[in-house]
């Protein structure tokens, strides 16, 4: 039983630890328009973004997923965040590698 504690609480460090961009991970931001938001869940509008994070957001347009510079702030691309861009909703993810 002990031991099974044990290995869930490493197992919640390991994923908490990758999932909030642990320093040793690279994280990657991947950009998908949606026909709408999920009920419940808000936009951050573009002009809101950090210019770090505009950059990489208009990068990713393009259907690639973009690597982010050190220092580039996260939390409007997480889990899922969703922006609105000329028109348009986009759901952005962070994945860390």
């Amino acid at each position: 039983m002990r031991l099974s504690v044990l290995l869930l609480l490493a197992a919640a460090l390991i994923v908490s630890t990758g999932c909030l961009g642990g320093a040793s991970g690279t994280a990657r931001l991947s950009v998908a328009r949606v026909d709408d938001l999920p009920q419940g869940e808000g936009a951050v509008s573009y002009q809101n973004l950090a210019p770090a994070q505009q950059s990489a957001f208009r990068e990713a347009l393009g259907g690639e997923t973009v690597t982010l510079r050190e220092g580039t702030d996260r939390n409007e691309f997480r889990d899922p965040g969703y922006v609105r861009y000329d028109g348009e909703i986009y759901r952005t993810t962070i994945i860390v590698s």
